[in-house]
């Protein structure tokens, strides 16, 4: 683990004028202390521990923020940056300067607030930056529900799904590195996916099927095999939520816990053809019917979308799936 018991414990940050790929592994380190922190927490591990790790996690990912750019930035050992490009893993400043999933708000405010923040993944995805063919982007889209704007998650998981998932020899569109290409689409069909994975919280996003069943195996907390089913009449073409329960629960935020699903039960999604208030703060909607769909075609469902950052104009988005037996 280059420059973890050198720079990044003396100053906060891998420097890149000694390490390869700093950045990433400045990032890397910072969530690894979190998840340490949350093991060690669990444990019972004494305050200076964990008040150690927790401290660090939070510290580390901005002390790459580069506030005259709005992105991360890699930096040398004197504090000096090392330029936009430089000290990244199978990625770039596009997808890394998201890459803080224990610590969102905290993001979110740095890049100057919901608003903001939902305008910089746009510039995102729509100039072309998100590169699923590996892990870095896999979060990105659902960081869109985390700033208020959960329809542009329901949008973009679908119109990601379609671009690099079909039932051919290539039917990944990268590298499936222990299974996560796979386990993407998996969560993402279900409707929720770990964003950050250690939390015990998944982030809500759009199924993809009417119906799923899950069989849960015996384990340490389940005596005996248990079912999860989610539902979601009319998924398929309809990529909206309404509204969700939990075992008859009304859940309103965009966010599932493990321990909502881990004994098995019930999900039940509303799904709409139209954007609804579920999961979306009034700066990202407006009063009027904003989403209707038109023709289906070449495997798309093609939709109209108009939004408060469209200024009244018409967004049109493929955002439909070909239905896929599991």
């Amino acid at each position: 683990r280059a420059g973890l018991s050198s720079s990044y414990a003396k100053k906060g940050w891998v420097a890149d004028d000694i390490h390869s790929e700093s950045a990433s592994r400045t990032l890397d380190y910072a969530y690894d202390d979190y998840a340490a922190y949350v093991l060690a927490s669990a444990l019972g591990q004494p305050s200076n521990v964990t008040t150690f790790l927790y401290e660090r996690s939070m510290k580390a990912p901005f002390t790459l923020f580069n506030s005259d750019t709005g992105f991360m930035e890699a930096r040398n050992e004197d504090g000096s940056w090392a330029g936009e490009d430089a000290g990244w893993t199978e990625g770039d400043k596009w997808a890394y300067s998201f890459d803080v999933v224990h610590d969102v708000p905290t993001l979110i405010a740095k890049r100057g607030g919901n608003e903001s923040f939902v305008k910089s993944l746009d510039e995102h995805f729509d100039g072309g930056h998100n590169d699923h063919t590996n892990e870095p982007s896999h979060h990105i889209p659902y960081l869109y529900a985390l700033a208020g704007a959960a329809y542009k998650t329901q949008l973009r998981v679908r119109e990601i799904a379609k671009a690099n998932y079909n039932n051919t020899p290539n039917g990944l569109s990268g590298n499936e590195d222990c299974g996560q290409m796979s386990a993407w689409y998996i969560f993402s069909a279900m409707g929720f996916y770990p964003v950050n994975p250690v939390s015990g919280e998944y982030v809500v996003g759009s199924p993809f099927f009417d119906k799923i069943k899950l069989t849960l195996p015996p384990s340490s907390s389940l005596s005996t095999s248990k079912t999860l089913t989610i539902s979601a009449l009319g998924a398929p073409t309809k990529p909206f939520i309404k509204s969700l329960t939990i075992n008859g629960r009304v859940i309103d935020q965009p966010i599932i816990t493990h321990e909502d699903i881990a004994g098995g039960g019930e999900i039940v999604f509303e799904m709409s053809e139209k954007v609804e208030r579920w999961g979306n703060g009034d700066l990202f909607l407006v009063e009027d019917d904003s989403v209707l769909f038109e023709d289906v075609e070449d495997g798309y469902v093609h939709v109209h979308v108009k939004t408060r950052e469209a200024e009244g104009k018409t967004v049109t988005r493929n955002s439909g799936i070909d239905h896929v037996e599991l």
